[in-house]
């Protein structure tokens, strides 16, 4: 009966093939892997958090909070017209032109948080269009860390592999940005890497 290779070894059952300590399979220089699953982009993305993201939430949260005032202040200046309402010590009544340009105000910022609100939903509809679910490239860096301390920070940032997909977005060996990985990690030892049967078979 035949037996189907395994298309990866982990550290463990290399060193074991090879008949070394874990230790000298990481100095070896072989590309090791990771598993991924969540969001990977190009540094140049524009869907990429940090390219816009986090000052067009901080935006529309400071349009919102400031739309809130002013509905209030034009509430209360009309209740006070009408005389249903006393303005207290730190209020002064508005004249016609005041009261105008708050509502100008008004409608600017209800403009302003729509399109903001639009622009954050299409980013995150294109967002979830990066999703990875498979192997990255450690970079060598990651690598180092594992060997030295038995565990390194789970990276932000890691390499393509080769692939054989035609619909791969991203190139083989691009250096990627990863966000929003689940489960969640905050470590990878050598435990989480593994070598391609590829790489080990053209060392041997």
């Amino acid at each position: 009966m035949s037996i189907i290779e395994p298309i990866t070894l982990t550290v463990a059952e290399l060193a074991a093939r090879w008949q070394q300590s874990e230790a000298q399979i990481l100095a070896s220089g072989l590309p090791m892997y990771f598993y991924f699953d969540g969001l990977v982009f190009e540094f140049g993305d524009k869907w990429h958090r940090l390219h816009g993201e986090l000052q067009e939430a901080r935006n529309l949260e400071s349009q919102q909070a400031r739309q809130g005032t002013v509905d209030l202040d034009i509430q209360r200046q009309n209740l006070h017209r009408r005389g249903l309402l006393k303005l207290t010590q730190w209020e002064a009544p508005l004249d016609d032109e005041a009261l105008a340009a708050l509502y100008a105000e008004q409608e600017q910022l209800i403009q302003s948080i729509q399109r903001l609100q639009a622009l954050l939903k299409e980013r995150n509809e294109e967002r979830q269009r990066h999703v990875r679910n498979g192997l990255l490239r450690a970079a060598p860096r990651t690598v180092r860390e594992i060997a030295a301390q038995g565990r390194s920070g789970f990276p932000n940032f890691a390499f393509m592999p080769a692939s054989t997909g035609a619909d791969e977005k991203i190139s083989a060996g691009a250096v990627v940005a990863l966000e929003d990985g689940f489960p969640a990690k905050t470590s990878l030892t050598a435990a989480d890497l593994v070598i391609s049967m590829h790489d080990i078979r053209s060392k041997e």
